[in-house]
């Protein structure tokens, strides 16, 4: 402010360094300045508390990747689809099946899909073989999508007759290897004799258990994917089946499929 300077100290004593008026007179009591500087601290204390405090609802195993609807084996809710949509062939036993994207998503799908390969050589995962054969006579695709509900790992779903695999996004973002065993996860549904809408309680245990030998034949050290661990937190329990149901998924088939 023009016309301010810093009072030399005066009769009381006052010469803190805070603002003044030519005659010496503070610009701001200083009770109220000393005050302001005491709240400061406070209120970063609250704002810290309550973020900690409010955190979002934890979502249990079962429930982390819900029951689709029409068309669909999970729910992700809405998607953003990579606008890129380059389609090129699959590494190895992916061959006959379109990786669509980006160079940097069909990078990722390529990587995501090797490891997959090597999975499938093992005998544990008859029915993701011939998930993966179906999905290649289909003409079937891998692609990446942002998914609205985040802590879905993937889904299956048809799209103008053509079976797709989508992956979440965040794994375009780190070793892809971790989506294999959700890869697993989705053709195990495919080579499922019946894919009811939504998945029933018993087919997605199936598919989960797939999901968990997966992740125990990848080394992912300390840090293994979301999948793995919820895979493993599910099979661990006393009831898989109950929990499951009160997920959402059906104990009994409904009358139509997504294929």
């Amino acid at each position: 402010m023009r016309g301010q300077r810093t009072a030399p100290p005066g009769p009381g004593g006052v010469g803190d360094g805070l603002p003044s008026l030519p005659t010496g007179e503070p610009v701001l009591h200083r009770w109220f300045v000393i005050l302001m500087l005491l709240l400061v601290p406070a209120g970063i204390a609250v704002t810290a508390w309550a973020l900690t405090s409010f955190g979002r609802p934890e979502v249990d195993a079962a429930a982390r990747r819900p029951p689709g609807v029409e068309g669909e084996t999970h729910d992700r809710g809405e998607a953003i689809l990579n606008q890129d949509t380059t389609t090129t062939p699959g590494p190895a036993c992916f061959a006959d099946v379109g990786l669509r994207g980006d160079a940097s998503a069909r990078a990722a799908l390529a990587r995501a899909a090797g490891s997959a390969c090597l999975l499938l050589e093992r005998p544990r995962f008859d029915t993701a073989r011939v998930g993966l054969e179906r999905l290649a006579v289909q003409n079937g695709l891998l692609r990446m999508a942002v998914f609205e509900l985040t802590g879905v790992d993937s889904s299956a779903r048809v799209d103008d007759g053509r079976p797709i695999i989508e992956l979440n996004a965040k794994f375009q973002f780190e070793d892809a290897t971790r989506a294999a065993p959700a890869i697993i996860h989705e053709l195990t549904h495919l080579g499922q004799d019946l894919v009811p809408t939504p998945v029933v309680a018993a087919d997605e245990l199936v598919a989960v258990e797939a999901q968990r030998a997966a992740c125990e034949l990848l080394t992912f050290g300390d840090d293994p994917p979301r999948g793995c661990r919820d895979a493993a937190e599910l099979l661990d329990s006393e009831r898989p089946i109950e929990e499951l149901e009160g997920a959402g998924y059906p104990l009994l088939p409904r009358r139509g499929g997504w294929r």
